[in-house]
């Protein structure tokens, strides 16, 4: 019985295809595409599709017959707010936790190092021997409890670090030594030293770091969001860095990709600026997991880290 054929819509399809040909052998038929542009070209109706959520968008367009869509990202928004769901969609799981627990800790440590204010003095020639501060006994409020959220707060617990969780239901969370509900938001960024974002893009997720929330923040406190743009009204996040409302930011997600020159957030004061590169889709890790499902589809197991349209996660 011949495999089931599949398409691989990604930047970096040539190594994928490399990789998963190797598992698979040379009885797999495999096609793919390396931009958006190539991708309805491409695209021969193979079952199976491996790709980039902002790639495969346009072409649900066309009511493929695809029967599995495995998402090279952790966010599958272009998927979910597209209308063609015929087809089971996975995410990825397991996967970002240990690049993102490296972003965030790099940015932990720099705040309290002083990094920035050191550099400044180096800068003006000035010796800087202010002591700095410690990780240890400082609370990490992570908004997403899933995998990622988890992998960040066992790392940070590690250093000493308590964390704290904010999801959907507020249902505890074995990495968390306390979890919120929604509407325990106040509550949850009052008691908060360092506030993460890691929220998928959702109605219930938009605005929520609003002025009201950075109102409710510690004035020492650092935002890190490295989720999804739509998490922060950027321009109440720019008004609270300018008038000290909460001591820096940290952002590597926008609610517009490439951030647009014209954005107040370049200029904001006490504000480090990364280009989405917090956890990339590396395709010797993806395709791993890729093959994983590949086999249990071929035998007709259910499939791992199933996504909910409804949900959006």
């Amino acid at each position: 019985m011949p495999l089931p054929s599949i398409f691989i819509a990604a930047l970096n399809a040539d190594r994928f295809r490399s990789i998963i040909s190797s598992e698979l052998g040379v009885s797999a038929d495999i096609n793919d595409a390396s931009s958006k542009e190539l991708v309805q070209q491409a695209y021969q109706g193979e079952e199976i599709v491996l790709g980039r959520p902002d790639f495969l968008a346009q072409l649900m367009d066309t009511a493929p017959p695809v029967r599995w869509v495995q998402s090279t990202w952790a966010g599958v928004t272009p998927l979910i707010q597209h209308a063609y769901k015929d087809y089971v969609l996975t995410g990825v799981k397991g996967i970002f936790g240990q690049q993102m627990s490296e972003y965030v800790l790099t940015h932990l440590l720099a705040h309290e190092g002083r990094l920035r204010q050191r550099w400044q003095s180096q800068q003006s020639g000035l010796w800087d021997n202010r002591v700095s501060g410690s990780l240890c006994d400082k609370t990490l409020g992570i908004m997403g409890t899933g995998s990622i959220g988890a992998a960040v707060a066992e790392s940070c617990a590690a250093l000493g670090v308590r964390c704290t969780g904010l999801n959907s239901s507020g249902r505890s969370h074995a990495a968390f030594q306390q979890v919120f509900a929604p509407g325990e938001l106040t509550e949850f960024l009052q008691d908060a030293d360092y506030v993460l974002g890691l929220l998928p893009d959702l109605p219930s997720t938009t605005g929520l770091l609003n002025a009201r929330a950075f109102e409710s923040m510690k004035k020492d406190a650092l935002l890190i969001n490295v989720g999804r743009g739509n998490l922060i009204v950027e321009d109440d996040l720019v008004l609270a860095l300018k008038t000290q409302k909460i001591a820096g930011a940290v952002l590597d997600v926008f609610q517009q990709e490439p951030l647009p020159a014209e954005s107040a957030l370049w200029s904001a004061p006490d504000l480090t600026i990364t280009g989405h590169i917090s956890a990339v889709s590396r395709p010797d890790d993806i395709a791993g997991l890729f093959l994983q499902n590949y086999e249990r589809y071929c035998s007709g197991q259910a499939l791992l880290h199933t996504i909910d349209f409804d949900k959006g996660y």
